[in-house]
């Protein structure tokens, strides 16, 4: 591992991905990070961008010999967050558990159903019922809590008492906690925003959100003291009032995600979920806008390792 607590960026573009040479600096894959917390690799997201953990993974077990286990935890499940999930390798391997933890849309009767729906003919040839892996899904959105014990594969799944804490395990037994916060404001069903807690450190993934007026105040206090924070910035400024405006898209200006980073006094922010349209050149240019609002702020680029 590249450290007890570090973020592998893998995809972090939005939409659709990205090619040719304009994009090889940034990267053209989509969103999925991986947060490496002590004994445990979680994933968010499945983009495009899972296909290269997919081959670490595999590297690993090669090496090492089962089984295997993998959590992944979904914003939502528009495509671009989702697309690489069916070429996930250890969901073809017997000695494989994969649990999936994820929001429950308004058109499905779970997450899960959701999930099956897209990965199902016609859009791919194997639906998941025939995939060899033990597969789980789990409705989880705020406020959620997964509990990660040491020694102990599957989370407890919980959610806070009124004091706060949350029920069912000690802290002293806890290795690694992930929260959710919901977020309402990207179309039609909203996302999952996520806090992971490792020792004394936390990292906050909130993508494919749109600022309010001076801030998301919920996120702003979800992501309060965060030693990194992980936030869309789709547009600079400028774009997001023009080519046609993007208003009501559910993505973030540059200072929208610089605004939040300051308010909730973070130590980094990595700016995220890139416009596919938009070059290395107009991407440094938005990094440099961002660094003018919060000073401690970078482009997320697929392959960037973070330790926290």
């Amino acid at each position: 591992m590249a450290s007890d607590f570090s973020v592998r960026f893998l995809g972090t573009r939005g939409s659709i991905p990205a090619t040719g040479p304009d994009f090889n600096d940034v990267g053209g894959a989509t969103s999925c990070v991986v947060v490496e917390a002590g004994s445990r690799d979680l994933i968010f997201d499945a983009g495009s961008g899972l296909t290269r953990w997919s081959d670490t993974v595999m590297q690993r077990y090669q090496a090492d010999g089962g089984p295997l286990a993998s959590h992944l935890f979904f914003t939502h499940c528009h495509l671009d967050h989702l697309i690489g999930l069916p070429y996930y390798s250890p969901l073809f391997l017997p000695d494989s558990s994969v649990r999936l933890y994820g929001p429950r849309s308004t058109q499905f009767d779970s997450f899960g159903d959701a999930v099956r729906q897209f990965i199902h003919p016609p859009f791919f040839p194997v639906p998941m019922f025939e995939m060899a892996a033990d597969i789980e899904f789990h409705d989880f959105s705020e406020p959620d809590c997964a509990l990660f014990q040491f020694g102990v594969e599957e989370p407890v799944l919980t959610r806070p008492t009124a004091t706060g804490a949350s029920e069912g395990v000690p802290d002293d037994q806890v290795e690694v906690s992930v929260e959710s916060l919901r977020g309402y404001n990207h179309p039609k069903s909203g996302v999952n925003h996520y806090r992971i807690r490792f020792d004394d450190k936390t990292v906050v993934y909130a993508t494919d959100t749109e600022a309010y007026p001076r801030g998301d105040r919920r996120l702003i206090e979800f992501a309060e003291g965060a030693d990194v924070l992980i936030h869309d910035a789709m547009y600079t400024d400028d774009q997001y009032v023009s080519r046609p405006s993007a208003q009501g898209f559910g993505h973030s200006a540059v200072s929208d995600a610089a605004t939040v980073a300051a308010e909730a006094d973070v130590d980094r922010l990595f700016l995220f979920h890139h416009d596919p349209r938009n070059d290395d050149q107009e991407l440094a240019e938005l990094e440099r806008q961002g660094q003018q609002t919060f000073a401690a702020t970078t482009l997320a680029r697929d392959g960037l390792t973070h330790k926290v």
